[in-house]
């Protein structure tokens, strides 16, 4: 039936010479859509008011359905998922879509300067009504001096029509972009969250007020004043290449106890300022995570590796009062997929084995060369005497992503018994470039604890 519908063609969009668009690659989808310049205040010019109530959809003609033989309903929702200013052209189709548009269920605005749309947003927010919406998306490539106080006041403006997603992004230099405003967000409604290149304020991540909020995205984004990222609902949260407290004397401390996926990631950040990484608080439902530290940052010292130079004056290691906490490994300690990948000039991970945590539900563990060093492997001897159910440790050695070449593969060895972890490890991977000293001594370690590796059955991968 879908197939045979017959869908009448808009009135021709024009394009504006500057198309939205995002320089990085994991930018969300909705800041690479296509802008328009068209001046908006034409559009709404002679529309009689809406009359409020529901219509039936004509029946179907002779030559089988056709789009006008879809509820209102139907016909709002397929609305939602245009640029609002298409949307909005559909309104000459006939004179039952005069009106359809102010009831769509989501409104999306992707456009390279807020200038661009101003007007045409302060006509279509008027004559919504505060008609309900399901999803509002702001996505524009740059922000002017001036603009932060009218993107806000439409943030407001969509949860108060009871906004269950809620997207807003820049693909400008975050720097000089978008910054919400210093006030937390309240709404019962919001489910969905996701902020890309936006200036992030301290209140503005308290997200107590939502309670019904369950998945957070935050990319690109500066934090440099956030003390506190707090959710009691929160059970998705990710952070991809954001830079947190820019005056380095305080740790930002993220509180989400309903969390069960955790993805924090700066292998692609773009920003030089040095930061303190954020302190996880207790996450006791915690399914995955994947931490991957790879920039140098406040916490990380040429004197020592573990954050105890014995020098006062020292600010890497003793800049934060009272930092004595575990800032990582503690709130992780409950995840059953674990993976930790570091650069070696970082120090807060060593110094979290000195009070290492018991992962008493982890089974599957992923680390890199970080924690592999020779010749007693100290850190992952650690890490594996503390995880007494792990059954599948994969290792990433002097490599990264597809640069991987080899794959040696081991597994449990019944013929002997070690009392050093427990025998639930039955599955261990070493990947790698080549099989140098380094490699053949990890491999000796490892079997200490009944894995058995076959290096005439080595796999190379694909490239």
């Amino acid at each position: 039936v879908v197939a045979s519908i017959f869908i009448h063609p808009l009135p021709s969009v024009r394009r504006s010479a500057r198309p939205l668009h995002s320089s990085q690659s994991e930018a969300p989808r909705f800041l690479c859509r296509a802008g328009h310049s068209d001046d908006a205040g034409h559009l709404f010019d002679g529309m009689r008011p809406a009359k409020r109530g529901k219509r039936e959809a004509p029946p179907a003609s002779a030559d089988g359905p056709t789009i006008e033989s879809l509820p209102d309903g139907l016909l709002q929702h397929i609305l939602g998922f245009l640029d609002a200013r298409q949307a909005v052209r559909t309104c000459v189709l006939a004179r039952r879509w005069r009106h359809l548009w102010q009831s769509a269920t989501s409104l999306r605005v992707w456009e390279a300067k807020l200038a661009k749309i101003r007007a045409f947003m302060e006509h279509l927010l008027l004559l919504r009504t505060g008609s309900p919406l399901h999803t509002f998306e702001l996505g524009l490539n740059a922000f002017r001096d001036g603009d932060g106080p009218r993107a806000n006041l439409w943030v407001r403006f969509a949860l108060l029509c009871k906004a269950q997603v809620l997207k807003l992004g820049s693909s400008f230099p975050v720097q000089t972009g978008f910054q919400l405003d210093d006030l937390p967000l309240v709404s019962q409604h919001l489910r969905v969250l996701v902020l890309a290149g936006v200036v992030l304020k301290n209140r503005t991540c308290d997200f107590l007020s939502c309670q019904s909020l369950e998945q957070l995205d935050i990319v690109k984004c500066l934090l440099p004043c956030v003390r506190k990222i707090s959710s009691k609902t929160l059970k998705f949260l990710s952070i991809r290449n954001c830079r947190f407290n820019q005056d380095q004397k305080f740790r930002t401390i993220i509180y989400a106890p309903s969390l069960v996926s955790l993805r924090l990631d700066d292998h692609r950040c773009e920003y030089d300022y040095v930061y303190r990484a954020p302190v996880l608080d207790s996450m006791p439902l915690l399914q995955k995570a994947f931490f991957r530290l790879i920039h140098v940052t406040a916490d990380s010292c040429t004197r020592a590796d573990s954050g105890n130079c014995g020098l006062d004056n020292c600010n890497s290691c003793y800049g934060v009062e009272g930092d004595n906490r575990s800032v990582f490994l503690e709130g992780l300690s409950e995840a059953e997929n674990l993976s930790l990948i570091a650069e070696s000039k970082t120090f807060v991970f060593k110094r979290d084995l000195k009070q290492c945590p018991t992962f008493s539900n982890l089974k599957t563990l992923l680390l890199n060369d970080y924690w592999c060093v020779a010749p007693d492997f100290h850190e992952l001897n650690c890490i594996l005497k503390h995880s007494p159910v792990l059954e599948r440790l994969t290792v990433h050695l002097f490599s990264t992503g597809r640069k991987h070449k080899l794959r040696i593969r081991g597994s449990w060895n019944p013929a002997e018994i070690s009392a050093a972890i427990s025998d639930h490890l039955k599955i261990v991977e070493v990947k790698c470039e080549v099989i140098d000293n380094g490699v053949v001594k990890l491999l000796k370690f490892i079997s200490t604890f009944n894995i058995c590796f076959k290096l005439d059955e080595v796999e190379i991968l694909q490239q």
